[in-house]
């Protein structure tokens, strides 16, 4: 089996935003059958994991702020495929990204119930967490304003 090319760089920063190797990986240019193992084998190399650490510093993120970028920006693609599916394997299931699926259920007959979560909510959530940075940063701007202070000193 002939190794496709993996950006490492691109990894490593969809690594430090979603700390999943395996979605990092298919990014990164895997293939679907190979992203786990990369990215497991990206993972073991302290040059990538250091690389990992530098993303996370670049992009100091609250990855709760993460996760509701993904629920409201992301694609629920592999969930609907799935619903619509006559024949679903475990390798089907295992290659989904599921990440926006709040719940699925299994009736009666074999009928299968998906939810999802909701990205309205997801907005309205990264939009209050803006407010409250935004609030934030302005009153530190005032402070350093008031006290003749450009910010560099941490406080």
């Amino acid at each position: 089996m002939e190794r496709s090319q993996i950006n490492i760089n691109d990894f490593a920063a969809k690594y430090a935003e979603c700390g999943n190797a395996y979605e990092a990986a298919l990014f990164a240019g895997a293939g679907k059958l190979t992203a786990a193992f990369e990215g497991i084998r990206l993972l073991s190399s302290k040059a990538v994991r250091n690389k990992v650490a530098a993303a996370k510093n670049r992009n100091a993120e609250c990855p709760a702020l993460q996760g509701l970028r993904r629920i409201a920006f992301g694609r629920n693609n592999d969930a609907v495929r799935l619903a619509f599916s006559e024949n679903i394997t475990d390798e089907d299931i295992d290659n989904a990204d599921l990440f926006g699926v709040a719940e699925i259920k299994c009736g009666k007959g074999g009928i299968v119930e998906m939810k999802f979560f909701d990205r309205l909510k997801a907005l309205d959530l990264l939009s209050v967490c803006e407010r409250e940075q935004n609030s934030s940063l302005d009153a530190q701007s005032l402070i350093n304003a008031i006290y003749g202070r450009d910010g560099s000193d941490g406080v």
